[in-house]
């Protein structure tokens, strides 16, 4: 009992560890938007972000859901520590609504969990795919910001989850065969979708010079799609940290606030969430930023 009262002590005092100034209050209020998560290939990193990028986005006043939509390879409970009784497959069999699956995780984040058994549903039709996307929008008091992780490619599953979105956040990596099977994502969405905003986020990167070189690359291969709107998110550095909380079930902006990768997706959230400060500070740190903010007031 002690170790378990020590850990979440541990864990609360990782959810402070990193103020970021003018963070909106928490009675805000954002138009719901849902966005998909994806990458050409596996190995991107792309549910740890979707997991970190929505713990982040919870500390401007955000409410997050997680909707594990990789069918078969669900990873995000396991991310988050979490360890749900029932998923998604409960739900497409008509046994619980999506209300009673969804379960709490670290800092307020929600999540719709699905099965990891390997094995792709066969109730998971386009329609089923439509009906649930129709129900998280009439989740407004709920999440305001819903992040879809699909599988990584472009299977059937993917594409609808891709085309019924509000927005699509690419996840590539500098590896040139990453750089090519995103290229294949986006042409496929402006074959099959028109007026498809993709926001293109960098894994893995090496400093900020090879982030650079792989959006040029993408925006030089991509400007034929004149149909998508394409943008940059930003980028993560490979970081150490980071595997290091997968072993331990945790986001790593929670057990590594000060690390690389985290200051690198509190940016992205910064930017997502519309704020201008693009800074992380360090409790002493915001403790003193506070107070020159409020002398010169």
């Amino acid at each position: 009992m002690p170790d378990q009262a020590r850990t979440a002590r541990d864990m609360k005092e990782r959810e402070a560890a990193v103020a970021v100034p003018h963070a909106a209050p928490e009675s805000a209020e954002f138009p719901q938007k849902i966005i998909a998560i994806t990458s050409g290939k596996g190995g991107v990193g792309k549910s740890n972000i979707a997991v970190n990028l929505g713990v982040s986005l919870t500390r401007f006043g955000h409410r997050v859901l997680l909707v594990d939509a990789d069918m078969g390879l669900a990873n995000l409970d396991m991310l988050l520590g979490l360890t749900p009784k029932y998923n998604l497959y409960h739900v497409l069999s008509g046994k619980k609504r999506i209300e009673d699956v969804i379960i709490s995780g670290p800092s307020g984040i929600k999540l719709l969990p699905t099965s990891s058994n390997g094995l792709l549903s066969p109730d998971m039709t386009n329609e089923k795919r439509a009906e649930i996307v129709r129900r998280i929008r009439g989740f407004s008091d709920i999440a305001d910001t819903v992040f879809v992780d699909t599988g990584g490619g472009i299977t059937d599953n993917i594409l609808e989850f891709l085309l019924l979105a509000d927005e699509v956040i690419l996840v590539t990596t500098p590896e040139p065969t990453s750089i090519m099977d995103s290229y294949g994502i986006i042409r496929v969405l402006a074959r099959e979708k028109e007026n498809s905003r993709v926001r293109l986020l960098i894994n893995m990167a090496e400093d900020q010079a090879d982030a650079q070189h792989v959006s040029a690359t993408m925006k030089m291969i991509t400007k034929q799609f004149f149909n998508v709107t394409f943008d940059e998110l930003g980028w993560i550095g490979y970081d150490t940290h980071v595997s290091k909380a997968v072993r331990q079930q945790q986001p790593f902006v929670l057990l590594y606030p000060s690390s690389r990768a985290s200051r690198a997706v509190t940016r992205v959230a910064m930017k997502m969430a519309n704020y201008e400060v693009d800074i992380v500070t360090e409790p002493g740190l915001a403790g003193l930023v506070r107070r020159m903010i409020s002398f010169l007031k």
